[in-house]
């Protein structure tokens, strides 16, 4: 099924975006820093469309941090010279989501928000990378404190090719189609959502499709006593020859590796806007069909999205 376009079409024409039918509180945030156009495009489409907005985002680029915090340290706090709803922490995302949800809230609406959004990232997060994901880390802060949230990530490099407000387009529709949900996603779960890189496929063609997380990712982390070799000068990083962390692939790494056609990672590289749930219950737990119920619900809110084939999502 082919997304609805007469939102990307309206988000490329001043004045002509529809007003959300029910508006939410929402908080943005994310890892790569509070200038970052991908964070500044959805904040606006999200404005545009009526919901009432703010960004508490990290000073500067913080990924790889997961959840992470520093505590009993200084964080300093400040707010865009050019828009009093855009603060900044000097601190990993995890701070900057506190910061949001403990002090920013409370005083704008006396509450917390309706949901969280932490994104777009320049980059997937999918399978092996999660749990390392400052983007990812961000969600589920916000996930483990009782409010809805949700990842948010684009081909790396997708914050300097002039995709922005495209991407921010293709994630409206999912907003749209949960926000009259109370809450707007079931408790102790959020979505983790990769969107396919707009230079290898027309935003007008990518689907939407419940995906598993699984374990494949295009990019694995491993460690290398010589750097230089993986470095990637078109996107301005040149590594020195020291030891260090990189990425690689699969044969390279190690790594296990995941077959299954429907994880997330190989779906976002097919040019589909993978969509999965993200678990942020702490530990481990008996089977209890909660999360069974979670896809369901989330399933059935989405189906005008996916089309007939949503029943089809694998766990």
């Amino acid at each position: 099924m082919k997304k609805p376009i007469y939102r990307l079409a309206s988000l490329l024409v001043a004045g002509s975006l529809s007003v959300s039918a029910s508006a939410l509180n929402i908080m943005v945030t994310n890892d790569d820093g509070y200038e970052s156009p991908n964070l500044r495009a959805l904040y606006h489409a999200l404005k545009a469309d009526g919901h009432d907005v703010f960004i508490s985002a990290p000073a500067d680029e913080q990924s790889g941090k997961a959840a992470s915090f520093n505590y009993f340290y200084p964080a300093p706090i400040e707010q865009d010279a050019n828009d009093p709803d855009i603060h900044f922490v000097h601190g990993t995302p995890m701070m900057a989501v506190l910061y949001g949800l403990d002090v920013v809230s409370k005083a704008r609406w006396g509450r917390q928000p309706d949901l969280v959004l932490s994104g777009i990232n320049s980059g997937h997060n999918v399978g092996i990378m999660n749990p390392t994901s400052g983007t990812v880390g961000a969600a589920v802060t916000a996930i483990r404190r009782g409010i809805p949230a949700m990842a948010l990530s684009g081909d790396h490099g997708s914050d300097r090719d002039g995709s922005s407000a495209a991407l921010a387009s293709l994630v409206m529709p999912v907003i749209d189609a949960l926000e009259d949900n109370t809450p707007v996603l079931p408790s102790g779960y959020g979505l983790n959502i990769n969107l396919p890189s707009l230079r290898k496929f027309a935003a007008e063609e990518v689907t939407y499709q419940m995906t598993t997380a699984g374990n494949f990712s295009a990019n694995v982390p491993v460690f290398v006593t010589n750097m230089a070799p993986y470095s990637v000068p078109e996107y301005g990083i040149n590594l020195p020859p020291l030891p260090g962390v990189v990425f690689t692939d699969y044969d390279r790494s190690g790594a296990p590796r995941d077959r299954n056609p429907r994880s997330e990672g190989r779906k976002v590289e097919e040019g589909v806007i993978a969509i999965s749930l993200l678990d942020a219950r702490y530990g481990a737990t008996t089977y209890d069909y909660s999360a069974e119920k979670a896809r369901y619900s989330i399933r059935s809110s989405l189906t005008g999205l996916l089309g007939s084939g949503w029943r089809n999502w694998n766990r």
